[in-house]
């Protein structure tokens, strides 16, 4: 009877038949990595062999079980350990009875840093939690960090010690303090790292490209006796270094002498034309490790490049083609729409509920239910309601925006205000004049409030289009200050653009009252979704809308990569623009079938160009030569050269 790998190509055969020793895998995208990483951990499992396999999501974990379970029996299965790095890390300090409490709750996680006075930082509490969690990425900790000199930095120390004595005092660790306190235990206690790593004869890291050096260093630490380990990544879809990944660890690991290389080469997922302009785009980067890709596939459609003017024009036109598509016979589930940043799904979520596309979004959460646009649109529903009820305005949305921007009012107010009306049997805003609040700060701020309030009532009767009206919401409030100090994103400081890009799409309303009904639309369409996920359908039949980083390891048939232009793509805050062809190029190879990618001409109101990855691409397939890279003595080499227990 075949073994399973009989089947397999050259180049994942060998993968999969690698005993003993260190190996790398180079695995493109397409290339049948999972597959290879399955079989492998099935084969020695057969053997007798206990395995670690380590994946980077909870829901890879679920799907290589699943298939190591079908490869296997259900006993024999048991030998292997699949398991993302935090869940093994936490396993290790439980087992070391270890106590303490996951820190998973966001709000009192922001309120330990606000207790921290992290809200006074650059950046503000946001920008605080960011920080530091990028920094444990690093390595660091609130003790091994040195400020930088500056007062700044010197505040920012001691609001992160601060923030750690806080959870210290309640016994409460985060997912990035669990990397940390499982890399010290093991480097710190050899007779518990060699009890831990007794259990394993090999070990298997899938997806390594997104790993940072404290992870590296425990994965070696617990091959450090046996060192069968195999990494297996592609450094070519690396998009996490605003997490601190370190992709040139998988670098010099590969590079050692000792290391087995394997390339898996052949993409079994797309047509040749896809291929040959993702290559195309990735090859625009001279420092990285190049791979020779063997399509496995015909030549296919041709990779289209569509310009539009706008953002709403683009939304329409994919519209139209995803409906084409559809009634030629294919599965709106066939389909996804990629795009850079969560603030480009606005224009494509209206559009597409008014041409009444299902999608469902990978992100959780649609555009208008972030928390910025939700400020917004509780300003407008404020002033619509009192445009129907004379001069009253709804309770509700009043009592939502007296914290947008933040103002500091516990929730008590709120309540105190409702009660305050009810006794007297009028509206909220109708007394709010004559309400005296408990503190001097209180009182302040709600006065202030009905000032910025009867201010901006003032200016409306003069506006144009529902875009002026947010125009003047942020002006009069100091919303984009609010969201620059004390809002920042983590990744890319999408939120400024989330409120421009509301503000743009609002000016093709001439009222307030018609860009609500279309938004409500929209949040119907979300709630539809909803209702049809707690059905528990096993695919639901719509296009998926995801970013470019949520879409790796996913793949449809047709995907229309949107919004490839300067400003965007690459995002105009990001100083790693090897990091901003990456993301395209993974967009480029969710593709199987077709592949259109388009570009604006104008971007919240600005005239942008076509992305430089676009301008510098090419159709036609081009010759690989591998780029010959200087070694430097690094941290790196020290985590390798602990693990061969000789000099790199």
């Amino acid at each position: 009877m075949p073994t399973p790998w009989e089947s397999l190509s050259q180049h994942q055969k060998a993968a999969v038949l690698h005993d003993e020793s260190p190996a790398a895998v180079f695995a493109g995208p397409g290339s049948g990595k999972t597959r290879v990483v399955t079989l492998r951990t099935a084969r020695l499992i057969t053997q007798g062999k206990n395995i670690l396999v380590t994946t980077f999501t909870n829901d890879a974990t679920q799907e290589m079980r699943h298939r190591v379970e079908q490869l296997v029996s259900k006993t024999d299965s048991n030998r292997a350990h699949i398991t993302t790095l935090h869940a093994l890390c936490l396993s290790l300090l439980r087992k070391q009875k270890v106590t303490f409490q996951l820190l998973t709750d966001e709000f009192q996680r922001r309120s330990l840093a606000e207790a921290a006075q992290a809200h006074d930082l650059d950046g503000g509490v946001g920008g605080f939690l960011s920080l530091t969690s990028y920094l444990k990425n690093q390595g660091q900790t609130a003790t091994t960090y040195q400020h930088d000199g500056s007062s700044q930095d010197r505040d920012f120390l001691f609001a992160w010690r601060d923030y750690e004595r806080r959870k210290a005092e309640k016994g409460l660790r985060e997912f990035d303090d669990l990397i940390l306190d499982a890399k010290q235990l093991l480097e710190q206690n050899d007779a518990v790292r060699r009890e831990f790593a007794n259990a394993y004869s090999h070990i298997i890291v899938d997806e390594c490209q997104d790993m940072n050096t404290p992870q590296y260093a425990i994965v070696f630490a617990l091959g450090k006796d046996h060192k069968n380990l195999m990494l297996v990544g592609d450094m070519d879809q690396s998009l996490y270094g605003f997490r601190g990944a370190d992709t040139e660890t998988f670098r010099r690991f590969s590079q050692h002498p000792r290391t087995t290389v394997y390339e898996l080469r052949e993409n079994y997922r797309s047509t040749r034309s896809i291929i040959h302009f993702a290559d195309s785009i990735i090859r625009q980067d001279t420092e990285r490790r190049a791979l020779v890709f063997l399509p496995t596939r015909p030549e296919g459609d041709p990779v289209q490049w569509q310009r539009y003017p706008d953002p709403d024009i683009e939304a329409i036109a994919v519209g139209e083609q995803i409906l084409r598509l559809h009634n030629g016979g294919a599965n709106y589930s066939d389909m996804a729409l990629l795009y850079r940043t969560n603030a480009q799904s606005e224009a494509f979520e209206r559009n597409f509920a008014a041409l009444e596309i299902p999608y469902l979004m990978k992100e959780s959460g649609d555009f208008y239910a972030r928390k910025e646009v939700q400020g917004l649109l509780a300003y407008l529903h404020f002033f619509a309601d009192k445009d129907q009820q004379g001069n009253t305005g709804g309770d509700e949305w009043l009592l939502a925006l007296l914290n947008v921007p933040n103002r500091k009012l516990s929730r008590m107010v709120g309540g105190q205000l409702r009660n305050y009306a009810e006794i007297r049997g009028r509206r909220i805003w109708e007394v709010l004049g004559d309400f005296h609040a408990d503190s001097l700060h209180a009182h302040k701020t709600l006065r202030s409030l009905r000032e910025e309030l009867l201010k901006i009532e003032a200016k409306l009767p003069s506006i144009t289009h529902a875009g002026e009206a947010i125009h003047t919401i942020r002006q009069v409030t100091y919303f984009d200050d609010w969201l620059k100090k004390s809002e920042k994103d983590e990744r890319d400081n999408d939120r400024l653009q989330n409120v421009q890009r509301m503000q743009s799409a609002a000016a093709h309303y001439a009222t307030i009252a018609e860009y609500l009904a279309a938004v409500q639309k929209v949040r119907d369409e979300a709630e539809r979704r909803k209702a049809e996920r707690a059905k528990k359908r096993k695919k639901e039949e719509a296009v998926t809308f995801c970013t470019g980083h949520s879409a790796k390891g996913l793949e449809w048939r047709f995907v229309f990569a949107v919004g490839w232009s300067e400003q965007i793509l690459p995002h105009h805050k990001s100083e790693d623009i090897a990091e901003e062809r990456r993301i395209a190029y993974v967009m480029a190879t969710r593709a199987k079938d077709r592949l259109v990618i388009s570009s604006l001409e104008s971007w919240n109101d600005a005239i942008t160009s076509p992305s430089r990855f676009l301008m510098q691409a090419q159709i036609l397939p081009t010759t690989a030569t591998p780029q010959e890279e200087k070694v430097e003595q690094t941290e790196q080499e020290d985590l390798i050269g602990g693990l061969f227990l000789v000099d790199v």
